[in-house]
C-alpha cells in the first residue's frame, strides 16, 4: 500500500506538516505564530522530524510560554520605559539599538529556554552596526535577563557574550580635536555685543557639554561657582509621539552632575551678557531665567548655533571645529596646566577617570617629551 503523501517538490512526494516553533514580528509588528514546515515520507515521519526538532532544543528553568520577544515587551513597557535609572537619551538609544539589531530577528520568537548565548553571539557577529550601537543594543539585553532570571522567567546568558569591535579604536589622545587660542579669541570676538560670545567663552572655560550650556539659568551660578546639575534635550520623552522636543532633563549621567569654578574674566563676560540680554528682552517683550535663548525667548537647537559658529568662521577665515571641541580645549588645557587626572576628570563630569585618562593622558605625556629633549639639547648639543 502506497504511502500517503499531500505535495511534491521536485518531482517527488511528500507528506508536509505545519507546527509552531515559536513567534516572529509581522509587518504591524505584531507578534504572531512562526510556524515551520517539517516533510516526510509519510505522516508518521513528518511528526517525528518535529519531534526531533524538538528534541534539539535545551530545556531552560521556566515553563513561560511566551516567546523571548514578548518577554521583552513586557519588561520594556512595563519597566524599561518606566525606570528612573536611565535618562531618557539613555533609553532612546538602548531602544533604537534593540530594534535595530534584535528585535526581528529569529531569535526573539523563540522561548528564552532555547535561546543560547552562542545564538546571540552569531547575531552580534553578523550585524553590520557599530561598536556604539552594538554595545548599547547588549545594554539592553543584559538589563532584560537580570530581570528576567530574577523573576524565574529565563537563565542569563548575557555574562559570555563578546562585543565584536568593528573598527579598531584610535589611539589615546589621537581624536582629540582642539581650538588653538587665536581662533578661539578671533570667534568670540566675532560675537562681540552679542549672547553668542557668553556661550563660547563658557564652552571653552567650565567644558561643559553642549546641552548643558543650553541648559543653564542664572541661578546655577551662586558666587563663583557654577552648578551643573541639568542639560538641555533635544529627544523627545520615551512616553511622547513627538520626534523631537526641546526640554530640560537629568544630566548625561549622575557622575556629570558637579561645581566648576568661574574664574573673574569669566563672571565679568557674565555680568556684560546679562546686561545684552536683558536690553534684548525689553526690546522683544519675553523674560527668561535661562542664559542662552533665541530673540524670543524659547531654547535654541543645536544645530542653529553650529550653523552662527561655523558662518563666523567663514567670514573670518578660521578652520571651523565641531563644537565638542570646546569641550577638548578645555581638558587639554587643564592637562597642559599640570591639574591632576583626578580634577580634570571631576570638572569634565566624566563618570570615571579612565575616560580622561584615555583622551588627556598623552597631553602630559608630549609635554614631558619637550621637557626632556630640550634638557638633551644643553647637556648633548643640537644634532
Amino acid at each position: 500500500m502506497a504511502k500517503k503523501t499531500n505535495c511534491v517538490i521536485n518531482g517527488k512526494s511528500y507528506y508536509r506538516i505545519y507546527r509552531k516553533v515559536g513567534m516572529k514580528l509581522n509587518k504591524d509588528g505584531i507578534w504572531v505564530d512562526d510556524r515551520r514546515a517539517f516533510y516526510g515520507s509519510c505522516k508518521s515521519e513528518a511528526e517525528q522530524k518535529y519531534k526531533d526538532y524538538l528534541d534539539l532544543r535545551a530545556k531552560g528553568i521556566s515553563e513561560d510560554k511566551r516567546c523571548l520577544g514578548e518577554m521583552i515587551d513586557q519588561w520594556k513597557e512595563e519597566v524599561f520605559k518606566k525606570s528612573s535609572d536611565f535618562a531618557n537619551s539613555t533609553k532612546v538609544k538602548y531602544l533604537a539599538a534593540y530594534e535595530s539589531i534584535i528585535q526581528s530577528s529569529r531569535l526573539m520568537g523563540l522561548p528564552p529556554s532555547q535561546t543560547t548565548a552562542m545564538d546571540m553571539q552569531i547575531l552580534f557577529n553578523s550585524s553590520d552596526a557599530c561598536y556604539t550601537t552594538l554595545r548599547a543594543a547588549y545594554n539592553f539585553l543584559k538589563h532584560f535577563y537580570r530581570y528576567a532570571e530574577l523573576n524565574g522567567w529565563c537563565r542569563n546568558i548575557t555574562a559570555s557574550i563578546e562585543i565584536p569591535k568593528k573598527r579598531k579604536r584610535a589611539a589615546a589622545g589621537q581624536d582629540i580635536e582642539v581650538w588653538e587660542d587665536e581662533e578661539i579669541q578671533a570667534v568670540a570676538d566675532e560675537f562681540i555685543g552679542t549672547t553668542m560670545r557668553l556661550l563660547i567663552l563658557l564652552a571653552v572655560n567650565t567644558g561643559l557639554r553642549f546641552g548643558e550650556i543650553l541648559a543653564l539659568s542664572y541661578d546655577d551660578i551662586q558666587g563663583n561657582m557654577l552648578y551643573v546639575t541639568k542639560q538641555l534635550s533635544e529627544i523627545a520623552p520615551i512616553e511622547d509621539d513627538a520626534f523631537h522636543s526641546l526640554h530640560i532633563t537629568e544630566t548625561k549621567t549622575t557622575g556629570s552632575n558637579r561645581v566648576v569654578p568661574l574664574s573673574k574674566a569669566l563672571l565679568e563676560e557674565i555680568e556684560e551678557h546679562k546686561r545684552i540680554q536683558l536690553a534684548e528682552m525689553e526690546e522683544n517683550g519675553y523674560e527668561t531665567n535661562y542664559l542662552f535663548t533665541t530673540s524670543n525667548g524659547t531654547f535654541y537647537y543645536q544645530r542653529n548655533i553650529r550653523r552662527a559658529i561655523e558662518r563666523a568662521c567663514d567670514r573670518i577665515g578660521v578652520d571651523y571645529h565641531k563644537f565638542h571641541a570646546f569641550r577638548h580645549t578645555f581638558g587639554t588645557n587643564l592637562s597642559r596646566a599640570g591639574i591632576q587626572l583626578e580634577e580634570t576628570s571631576k570638572l569634565m563630569g566624566h563618570a570615571d577617570v579612565t575616560t580622561t585618562a584615555k583622551y588627556y593622558v598623552d597631553v602630559n605625556a608630549q609635554r614631558k617629551l619637550e621637557a626632556v629633549e630640550k634638557i638633551a639639547g644643553y647637556t648633548l648639543g643640537n644634532k
